[in-house]
């Protein structure tokens, strides 16, 4: 953390003793109230793009992904493959986030294949990290018992079968067809998942 700047901390005494006295008119108390009044919006400004500047030095993408889901705010994520995905953020893990898309259901994009996220003019950036919360190969994990359908893009392909199990690195799609092949995907190499309804 870079420590605040001496100046934000302290106002400064005026540089010579301001007197009031029996010669004094009330304009030169209108001028030294106004001086006052500048001096200080003008601090508190700097005060303002010092927190700002902290707070975007400071800031996480999964902090941000947070705040966008508590308002259930709607963005547009870009993968590092090229792909879209739309709509509102359903949930953040600590290494993934849910998107719910009207079209194609519940996607989800692990935060090392996100390249950039379109949000309101609105969103801040935040610096929250989460602790006690379930990592994408945990998610995956408890997924795979209700076997729900998927389609996998990772490494250029979509895979799409039946999520059937997880691990700390890997998952297992039993693929739909007349072979039923098995497909084992590296946690690592998903652009994102693509959770089918029904």
């Amino acid at each position: 953390m870079v420590p605040v700047p001496s100046r934000f901390v302290d106002p400064k005494p005026p540089p010579e003793p301001v007197r009031l006295g029996a010669g004094a008119d009330a304009g030169d108390l209108d001028r030294w109230v106004s001086t006052g009044r500048v001096e200080e919006a003008a601090a508190e400004r700097s005060r303002r793009r010092w927190l700002e500047r902290q707070a975007r030095e400071d800031s996480r993408l999964v902090g941000m992904l947070l705040d966008l889901a508590e308002r259930a705010a709607s963005v547009t994520v870009r993968t590092i493959g090229g792909r879209t995905v739309s709509g509102p953020v359903a949930g953040v893990g600590a290494d993934y986030v849910t998107v719910d898309e009207q079209h194609r259901g519940r996607v989800v994009v692990p935060l090392h294949a996100v390249a950039t996220v379109r949000s309101p003019a609105d969103a801040g950036l935040d610096d929250r990290a989460l602790t006690g919360v379930v990592d994408l190969a945990a998610m995956l994990t408890e997924l795979a018992a209700d076997r729900p359908g998927v389609v996998v893009r990772a490494g250029g392909d979509d895979t799409g079968g039946d999520l059937v199990a997880g691990g700390r690195d890997v998952i297992t799609v039993r693929t739909s067809g007349a072979d039923g092949s098995t497909v084992h995907i590296a946690l690592a190499a998903i652009d994102h998942l693509v959770v089918l309804d029904g």
